[in-house]
């Protein structure tokens, strides 16, 4: 059965998610409010912005952001012949972080010491085990490190709550800062009869709470291996459907901690564009429409990602990489934005080791220090 995709957001993934459909001749549609989106710039044809034409045009539905209540989905979907992916059950759990967290708490997940905040009143926070320094995140709307805070005392606190919105009825999440050795990521697209695809196990760099780097193998133990692996089995048994991946840190004492999850594609897997024979936009076509063999398992090539980030202002610009030692493969991916800024996520680079001779990182820190845009 021919299916038309409706993709309900249009900045990069929702770009990369239509590199894929498109290769794949797959029929789509992308709803867009804004102007001058990577979507309408690149796909104008495929680009809509009548909500009711758009749930008319397709058949089934996927995300690129988790910033959309239960309630409105609901009322995307015109009968019960549409289907969203993820599953609305499953999404549920990720349109705040605090449903996460209850979420994670009730699978038995290992995560920071945490407790939902209506009041201001730091006695209660005491009580529940955390102490200065701590965490405090809105539940809803960030992301790259926005919304998200360090509290190192009480004027810290008070200042944080007020920006978040805590005096104005709003809860905050506010939770133990725990002492990162490494940052890694993994996560799995699994459909509703329980077959999966497992992505491959990353590590992520952090500069300034976003993403700069991205390596794969992620160098950990077989141990720590394992300790993910048994949280994602508890996710998948949730159960979970549809595509989602998620942050885990690493502590001093070789403990795992689920961070923070998302349902849709996500930037710590782009390098898998490169070095995997699908991407994870490649199984969100796949899964959607069921035509070709899908793999347990993502093999992934010796690889490195870098987020190329705005270092000007304007709308005329262009990508200027430094010499790189020709023993691997360089793929940049720009998304088409219709303007540069400064700290802006313009596009990305992936590097493959197909002989895995070659020092990613090192390689990696040169492109950071030294590309241009």
């Amino acid at each position: 059965m021919t299916h038309t995709i409706g993709i309900i957001g249009d900045g990069q993934l929702a770009l990369m998610l239509a590199d894929s459909f498109k290769k794949r001749e797959q029929a789509f549609f992308c709803f867009s409010e804004n102007e001058n989106s990577s979507m309408e710039l690149l796909y104008p044809q495929q680009t809509l912005k009548d909500a009711q034409l758009f749930r008319e045009s397709c058949d089934v539905f996927t995300l690129e952001n988790e910033f959309h209540t239960v309630q409105e989905l609901e009322e995307l979907l015109l009968n019960k012949k549409q289907t969203l992916f993820p599953n609305l059950s499953s999404y549920g759990h990720f349109s705040n972080k605090i449903f996460q967290r209850q979420l994670f708490q009730k699978l038995e997940i290992p995560s920071p010491i945490w407790m939902e905040v209506r009041d201001p009143d730091l006695t209660k926070i005491y009580e529940s085990g955390l102490s200065f320094p701590f965490i405090v995140k809105a539940p809803a709307g960030g992301y790259d490190g926005k919304g998200v805070r360090v509290v190192r005392n009480p004027s810290d606190f008070n200042s944080v709550a007020d920006d978040f919105g805590l005096y104005h009825g709003k809860s905050l999440l506010v939770e133990e800062m725990i002492s990162i050795k490494k940052e890694l990521a993994q996560g799995f697209v699994r459909s509703e009869d329980g077959s999966f695809t497992l992505l491959p196990l990353v590590e992520t760099v952090q500069v300034n709470g976003i993403c700069q780097y991205v390596y794969h193998p992620a160098p950990v133990s077989q141990d720590i291996q394992k300790q993910i692996e048994e949280i994602l089995k508890k996710l998948m048994k949730a159960p979970l459907v549809g595509i989602f991946n998620f942050e885990f840190f690493l502590d001093d004492r070789e403990r795992v901690f689920i961070n923070e999850g998302a349902p849709r594609p996500h930037n710590s897997q782009h390098l898998t564009m490169d070095a995997s024979t699908f991407s994870q936009f490649d199984l969100v076509a796949m899964y959607l429409t069921p035509q070709e063999k899908i793999p347990s398992k993502l093999e992934t090539k010796s690889s490195a990602m870098i987020n190329i980030l705005g270092r000007s202002e304007g709308k005329e610009y262009s990508l200027r990489l430094p010499e790189i030692s020709s023993n691997i493969s360089v793929h940049t991916k720009l998304y088409g934005k219709n303007k540069c800024a400064f700290g802006r996520k313009m596009g990305h680079v992936n590097l493959v080791d197909e002989n895995q001779t070659s020092n990613l990182r090192e390689i990696a820190l040169k492109i950071f220090k030294e590309y241009h845009i």
